[in-house]
């Protein structure tokens, strides 16, 4: 005959595979993962962004020019060709012949030069807040897209 002590044993055993069961058997299945991403592929969603930032990723990724006026001019020029034939919206509405841009831009003072570069401006706001040039000084070398702050409502 079995001693106390491994009839506690035994009976414990018992209980705990009986609650395991019950358990197991009420417990819901676990949810299917989402596959992980594959390296390399884009979600459809991101490539949505892409397709819509496409102006802007065109200006950031423009080639550098030998002068600051160059490297701006190409980086305009990048965004306006990307628009007008991905059927984007356009961040650069309208832009002057590269030699008039240069020519302009080349009377700028160099700090605004700098600054015309979107890459640069991006990386050095600050220091480019006080030396952008207002919209009279771009005014017939290239027109941009204006952010607008929403109005407000009338009676509130």
């Amino acid at each position: 005959m079995l001693g106390k002590r491994a009839r506690l044993l035994l009976a414990a055993a018992i209980v705990g595979a009986a609650l395991f069961l019950v358990l197991r058997r009420n417990h819901p299945p676990a949810p299917p993962t989402a596959a992980p991403p594959v390296p390399g592929q884009e979600s459809e969603h991101g490539a949505g962004i892409d397709h819509a930032m496409a102006a802007v990723l065109a200006m950031q990724n423009a080639p550098e020019g030998a002068t600051p006026c160059e490297t701006a001019y190409n980086a305009f020029k990048a965004s306006k060709d990307v628009s007008d034939k991905q059927d984007v919206k356009a961040v650069v509405l309208s832009l002057v012949p590269r030699d008039e841009f240069l020519t302009r831009c080349a009377d700028l003072p160099p700090q605004t030069q700098l600054c015309l570069a979107p890459h640069y401006m991006w990386q050095h706001r600050a220091e480019c807040r006080g030396a952008s040039p207002g919209g009279a000084n771009l005014s017939g070398m290239v027109e941009l897209l204006r952010r607008t702050e929403p109005t407000a409502v009338e009676g509130q």
